[in-house]
């Protein structure tokens, strides 16, 4: 289960996102994105939607998190949305 607290302790917006900054591939999928002053890099896309002006990428980084990235589609802002646990 993704743990949006978690991400609502670092920089908490009103929507209950975390803004972030997210380099793509091609202006595509994520690559990699700055949190908490450090790159985290992404292995893989798990899933993507796109959904009500939004694009989400559900995502493991290299640390084993999964982690749940929106883009609002009109302004391209990122936000972190939910972290899950790092997987054994």
């Amino acid at each position: 289960m993704f743990d949006r607290d978690q991400a609502a302790r670092i920089a908490p917006a009103e929507d209950g996102c975390v803004r972030i900054q997210v380099n793509c591939r091609d202006g595509a999928d994520p690559s990699s994105f700055w949190l908490a002053g450090k790159k985290l890099h992404v292995l893989r896309v798990l899933e993507r939607a796109a959904e009500a002006g939004q694009r989400r990428f559900r995502v493991k980084v290299a640390d084993g998190r999964e982690v749940v990235l929106l883009q609002d589609v009109a302004s391209g802002e990122w936000a972190l949305a939910g972290v899950a646990p790092r997987s054994a």
